[in-house]
């Protein structure tokens, strides 16, 4: 398993959780996970591995030696247990439609097979929308800085973001890799984002936060995937029953920060409507006080924003606040009842409701799904 990013420890905080426990004994070693593994396990005794590794020798091996073992985040569609990124590219989309944005582009530094996969994943939601996705790859297997790439890649990649459609929303295959894109478009005068929305993947924290703007990132579900991994393998260990695989997991959502945080609406009405409940949605906001403020009929607003975003505005009040509840939920630890006081909600048994309504699970459902411990 590797360590150098926070996806990788995440999934390790997952596992170990899980083997915490059931009481197993659990031996693990820092490597990088495009390294061999390493010479003892030729005679290792364990009961059983989880593997995050890109050699077909090693499963070979483990095989002849009939350690069971589970394939995490493996190349070639070989993965017991992996990201679904079908669905990362719809929660990209989506989070891209909720502004306003009807022009979509995939950018990737590197060439690995989970960045293909998430560039299918992106057009595949982009065409059954009837859009079209502008993509550009480096075939590299670096994700070095924007100064380091050869001039010829510059020169193309330069070009590419100037003739993009824009406004437009941009999906990066991972947050280190949006860099290049944020500094390339500031050094451009290509305003970031009113004219490119760019939206990573893995929510490096630290990283989202120190770039220019601050970068708007998907939430993998790493932790709840690293705990299913652990508790699939013991199930095989002890002759259990194991799901079909590849067991896929899909992100938890979307932290949204400056690098998204735009509206790409023409009608200045719908616009300051979208503005209002952004902006007061988790403090009690009412339609009838949306309606006075824009200074419109309720009917004609109504008509106008269900045009410009296919729901109405009491549905994207409820989306709104959900969307923060989600957040607060997985990552303050607050209980659910303060949750749904912090949110404006007069009861517990409300908030569940709606909670309910708009995500199918109940907000502690909810946590034992996507949080563990």
């Amino acid at each position: 398993m590797g360590t150098s990013h926070g996806y990788g420890r995440e999934l390790i905080d997952g596992i170990t959780q899980y083997w915490y426990e059931v009481g197993y004994q659990v031996d693990f070693e820092l490597r990088g996970h495009l390294e061999s593994l390493p010479d003892w396990v030729q005679d290792w005794e364990g009961e059983g591995i989880i593997v995050r590794h890109h050699q077909p020798e090693t499963f070979a091996m483990l095989e002849k030696k009939g350690i069971p073992f589970i394939r995490l985040n493996c190349p070639d569609h070989v993965s017991d247990v992996d990201v679904d990124e079908m669905a990362v590219g719809e929660m990209a989309v989506e989070h891209f439609q909720e502004r306003g944005l009807k022009h979509f582009a995939f950018f990737t530094q590197c060439d690995h097979y989970w960045t293909r996969r998430r560039r299918d994943g992106f057009a595949q939601a982009v065409k059954k929308r009837g859009g079209v996705c502008h993509v550009l790859e480096r075939y590299h297997e670096d994700a070095a800085p924007f100064p380091t790439w050869e001039r010829s890649f510059q020169k193309r990649f330069l070009e590419w973001l100037h003739e993009l459609p824009k406004p437009i929303g941009m999906l990066v295959s991972y947050d280190f890799h949006a860099r290049s894109v944020l500094e390339v478009c500031q050094s451009e005068g290509i305003a970031v984002p009113e004219e490119i929305a760019v939206l990573g993947i893995n929510n490096e924290k630290w990283f989202c936060r120190l770039q220019n703007p601050p970068l708007s990132s998907l939430i993998q579900n790493s932790y709840k995937t690293g705990y299913e991994t652990a508790r699939i393998l013991c199930n095989k260990i002890q002759g259990k029953e194991i799901p079909n695989f590849p067991v896929l997991f899909p992100p938890v959502g979307v932290c949204t920060r400056r690098s998204t945080d735009l509206i790409a609406v023409e009608d200045e009405d719908v616009a300051d409507t979208l503005r209002w409940i952004r902006r007061e949605a988790c403090q009690g906001l009412t339609v009838e006080r949306i309606v006075a403020e824009v200074g419109l009929s309720r009917r004609t607003l109504e008509r106008k924003f269900q045009q410009a975003f296919g729901r109405t505005m009491k549905e994207e009040i409820h989306r709104v606040r959900m969307e923060r509840a989600k957040e607060l939920l997985l990552e303050s630890r607050l209980p659910i009842g303060n949750v749904a006081r912090s949110l404006g909600f007069c009861s517990h048994a409300h908030f569940v409701h709606i909670f309910r309504q708009q995500t199918g699970l109940t907000p502690s459902e909810f946590l034992r799904q996507f949080r563990v411990g």
